[in-house]
């Protein structure tokens, strides 16, 4: 049975100074959308033979993207939450955007990719219980998920939504990232302005006379300025 599995909010520490990250690539006992209960002690097997003190076979990718190797495990280790693991952020360009974009908590759910090794059905959870997996790679996960950004609303709430424009916004304006990531985000960037643009602003409400002497935020002006400055 192959794996693949996520979790939210998983980054729990970054140190951008020296590139390391520490966070979760699963948690323990939560029944997934699949009907799927990982118990501690499943990972305790594959994190000795190829974890950081094993072959070192485990990798630390993005978006489960074999080509973008942005991290190096430094430990895995079960602890009383799940998975946890601590990563240093490669030199290169991948690395040093991914640890700008966990900075930026662009990047700040996590996935893994790997095997059930043993596993049985229990009745009274109604549900798989997997107590041991091979791993083959945990993956950071981009803002917006591995399918793409579309349709938008359905990855993100409108909050986060929000979050992640703003943070596009600065980003293009400051230049932080390499053209490469640049390139990648630009879909995303106009596609969210796009949104914003037909979109009422937080908190503002149509039942209520507009105060004049108020000052307003407006995302598709901060969208449109940002993108002729900038694309």
């Amino acid at each position: 049975m192959d794996l693949l599995k996520s979790i939210d909010q998983s980054i729990t520490d970054i140190d951008v100074s020296k590139g390391i990250i520490t966070g979760y690539f699963s948690s323990f006992d939560f029944k997934d959308n699949d009907g799927d209960i990982i118990r501690k002690g499943a990972w305790q097997k594959t994190i000795a033979e190829n974890g950081p003190t094993g072959t070192q076979r485990i990798r630390h990718l993005l978006d489960h993207d074999k080509t973008k190797s942005v991290a190096e495990p430094q430990s895995l280790e079960e602890d009383h939450f799940g998975l946890r693991y601590v990563s240093k952020a490669g030199r290169h360009t991948n690395g040093r955007d991914f640890l700008l974009m966990c900075e930026d908590k662009l990047i700040k759910e996590h996935s893994f990719r790997g095997k059930a090794v043993k596993q049985s059905f229990s009745k009274a959870d109604n549900s798989n219980i997997i107590t041991e997996v091979f791993m083959w790679e945990g993956s950071s996960m981009q803002a917006w998920g591995a399918n793409q950004w579309t349709p938008l609303v359905s990855v993100k709430s409108l909050s986060d939504l929000q979050e992640t424009f703003e943070v596009l916004v600065k980003a293009f304006k400051t230049g932080k990232y390499s053209d490469e990531k640049f390139m990648e985000l630009e879909p995303l960037y106009k596609e969210l302005g796009e949104f914003f643009k037909s979109t009422p602003e937080p908190g503002k409400s149509t039942q209520q006379p507009e105060d004049k002497n108020k000052p307003t935020f407006s995302y598709s002006e901060i969208f449109q300025k940002s993108l002729h400055h900038n694309v």
